[in-house]
């Protein structure tokens, strides 16, 4: 945590730093478009779809607006839950003189509602992946699809393009299944796909795909909703975000690290020093994180609240990313798709 040093009516402030670039989850981008490598800003760009690709009637529409549905409520049901007041930083004295420990308490635990809610975002998001890929499927075909072609279609969310290249001869019934203006635009929206732009120009040759991966939105989404589906409801977990007290002037007081622990009872920091007229009380927020998350980790990952999460991928499926870049390369005639880079 970082300590910043500021006066009365300015808060002394105690707060996790964003440690992973981009925009930060829930905050609306600028531009609107086709999302450019890691670093750079996203560029508005005028694009032309197949009008069908847009209609709200579809069954990817319907899966990814039912979602947004669901974060909206789950929403109102985090707000509620937080205002029960879940959790407490309690000053506790200490065996060293002007020294306190700040101990944290959980009273109610996540209510299962949440979870739930969770669970119905992460299934609508992913479900509306897989009514695209269909789609994508039939659009690819000159005749309708055969019961094995349907049961192939699927959506790709590859680490690597060696995986990508593997996805499409997984099946008997998958070869073929696609047409190349399909895998176009499939690897236009891949966790790899930023990368290897920039590998092709010889930037950012230190990074992996693997490294990568672990940052990708669908990677993500397809992580959690296979625990979600298969094993149990998604872990989450109060997570401190800011940390402040006030004072008259410059502070005496100083934070320090507590016990490096998250659980109930644990020490979450010391102060030493005291301000006149001012209590030993501190102000506080902190986000309820999905731990499940590939991204999350106590050190070097996201730690950003769940309901922002989630919103930021919904937006990065419909508004960013995977619906315009699929929905403008498969606007295109067949003939104008690009051809597969020669290392596939």
């Amino acid at each position: 945590m970082a300590l910043l040093s500021q006066a009365r009516a300015r808060r002394q402030v105690v707060r996790r730093p964003h440690l992973h670039g981009g925009a930060e989850p829930g905050r609306r981008r600028r531009n609107r478009g086709l999302k450019g490598p890691p670093g750079c800003e996203d560029v508005a760009v005028i694009v032309s779809y197949d009008q069908t690709w847009i209609d709200q009637r579809t069954s990817w529409w319907a899966k990814a607006n039912r979602a947004k549905e669901h974060i909206d409520s789950l929403r109102r049901l985090v707000g509620e839950f937080r205002a029960s007041s879940p959790y407490s930083l309690t000053p506790e004295p200490t065996g060293m003189p002007g020294r306190l420990a700040y101990r944290l308490r959980f009273t109610n635990p996540v209510p299962v509602v949440i979870s739930t809610t969770v669970g119905d975002v992460l299934h609508n998001l992913r479900a509306a992946l897989e009514s695209l890929a269909f789609e994508v499927a039939r659009r690819s075909q000159s005749k309708p699809l055969s019961s094995g072609q349907e049961k192939a279609s699927a959506f790709p969310i590859c680490a690597t393009p060696q995986d990508f290249a593997r996805f499409f001869t997984a099946k008997k019934d998958r070869k073929g299944l696609y047409d190349s203006r399909a895998r176009e635009a499939f690897r236009a929206v891949q966790p790899f796909a930023n990368l290897e732009e920039v590998h092709k120009v010889g930037v950012a040759l230190d990074r992996t795909f693997e490294d990568e991966v672990r940052w990708s939105e669908l990677h993500r989404l397809d992580t959690l909703w296979n625990i979600d589906k298969h094993r149990r409801l998604t872990l989450m977990a109060w997570w401190p975000n800011l940390i402040y007290w006030g004072s008259d002037g410059p502070s005496n007081r100083r934070a320090f690290p507590g016990d490096g622990t998250l659980a109930n009872g644990s020490i979450l920091l010391y102060i030493e020093g005291a301000d006149e007229g001012q209590g030993d009380e501190l102000s506080h927020d902190f986000n309820l994180v999905l731990t499940d998350d590939p991204a999350f980790s106590c050190t070097d990952g996201l730690t950003h609240d769940l309901v922002a999460v989630l919103e930021s991928w919904h937006q990065h499926i419909v508004e960013l990313a995977v619906f315009p870049r699929i929905f403008t390369i498969m606007s295109r005639p067949v003939a104008q798709a690009q051809p597969p880079p020669a290392t596939q």
